[in-house]
């Protein structure tokens, strides 16, 4: 008998008393709903203000980030279904002199069951970051129109990117002579690494080093295009470490192009993680000699081979090379280049569309004035060569200064 009861008691009495209990607490219930409605809204306002800027700034929201504001949205604006003035006015019946039970009921019930889905909203408000810096938007002169596809500069590209995809490799230098074509090849790697969204989280570039090769200038320039600010008095000790707490468990790729001294990536905020892959260009290798963080893979970047200093010097040149009374000097020039990719783009794009047989035979006897030179003085000899054809006295101070930004 007792347990028919206890039964009845549990199928009826509480339940009858639950729905009682919605009715007599409704003000309660919705006065909790109100206030922690208000609660979350106000930190959908504190990270709205955080993505204004970051979108201001050109970067990119991150995806958790947009999804946590979409349902916030939702949840409040259904909450504020329940809390507007008409359906508080529902509350009554009879003109107001008798409260009206079930609606009380409905809206005490429906806010009890929302209350718990917005206290889990407002626990996810925490975000490390609510943004992707603008890495694809480099100010670095990254184009397809920068690659040719050569075949030994191809294999070098594959064989970059299968290192990366390995757990052993975390260091990686690319030695050669200046004017080889390093910063073409690593361009090349850092838009297909760029490309790879599985790969790597961050992809970021730093051209000419060598320019500014203070440490801390270094830093401030990775620290920005990974999208994070760089605050005014911050010792370089403290950014290090922010910069160290930003990489953590995320894939990086930082490209650092013609280094001529030893840099210590620990004091820059770069130690030697697993996840944060550094790949470098350099005249002298051996850069990477600090802490013992040395170089796990090292490529050296030869000069073309004939039959590809060719190919790229009838490319930049055009087809005027494919004319019989140019064709023989173009060859000949393009020997003399000695398969130095940044003299065989110098000199034929000079030439470019030239059908001026005397043009061609006057470079091809510059240029074998220049054969006992060094190639690196060659090289420069060439360049010099090339200004001085400039037939436009307005485009000599441009050319002087694109070879400050590429030399």
């Amino acid at each position: 008998m007792e347990y028919f009861l206890s039964k009845i008691g549990e199928y009826t009495i509480e339940p009858v008393g639950r729905q009682v209990g919605y009715m007599i607490h409704c003000k309660t219930n919705l006065g909790k709903l109100e206030a922690i409605a208000e609660t979350l809204k106000a930190a959908r306002e504190s990270l709205a203000t955080e993505v204004d800027a970051a979108k201001t700034r050109g970067e990119t929201i991150r995806p958790d980030v947009e999804l946590w504001l979409e349902k916030v949205n939702l949840i409040t604006a259904e909450t504020d279904e329940w809390l507007k003035d008409e359906s508080q006015a529902k509350l009554k019946c009879l003109h107001g002199f008798c409260p009206n039970l079930i609606i009380r009921r409905h809206l005490s019930r429906d806010s009890t069951k929302l209350v718990p889905e917005i206290v889990q909203l407002y626990e996810k408000r925490g975000f490390s970051s609510v943004s992707y810096g603008p890495h694809q938007k480099e100010v670095s002169g990254v184009t397809r129109n920068d690659y040719v596809a050569l075949p030994s500069r191809i294999s070098v590209v594959k064989k970059i990117m299968d290192e990366l995809k390995t757990s052993e490799t975390n260091r990686i230098e690319v030695c050669g002579m200046g004017g080889v074509g390093k910063t073409t090849l690593v361009k090349e790697v850092y838009k297909q690494a760029a490309e790879d969204k599985k790969l790597f989280d961050d992809v970021i570039i730093l051209l000419d080093v060598k320019q500014n090769p203070d440490l801390e200038a270094i830093q401030k320039k990775i620290v920005e295009k990974l999208g994070m600010e760089v605050l005014d008095n911050e010792t370089m000790h403290g950014r290090a470490s922010r910069l160290c707490a930003r990489i953590q468990g995320k894939m990086i790729l930082v490209i650092l192009d013609d280094v001529e001294e030893k840099l210590d990536l620990k004091l820059v905020g770069l130690p030697s993680l697993p996840t944060c892959k550094i790949l470098l260009t350099c005249r002298t290798r051996g850069v990477l000699g600090f802490h013992n963080m040395r170089a796990d893979k090292r490529f050296h970047l030869d000069v073309l081979v004939k039959e590809e200093a060719w190919s790229l010097f009838e490319k930049m040149a055009g087809d005027v090379v494919k004319q019989n009374g140019c064709r023989d000097i173009a060859i000949q020039i393009a020997e003399r280049c000695g398969g130095l990719p940044l003299l065989v783009v110098t000199v034929a794009s000079a030439l470019k569309d030239e059908s001026r047989l005397h043009v061609w035979k006057d470079a091809l006897r510059r240029l074998r004035r220049f054969d006992r030179e060094e190639i690196t003085e060659k090289v420069y000899l060439a360049v010099e060569w090339c200004y001085n054809n400039l037939d436009d006295e307005e485009l000599k101070p441009l050319f002087l200064l694109c070879g400050i930004v590429v030399c």
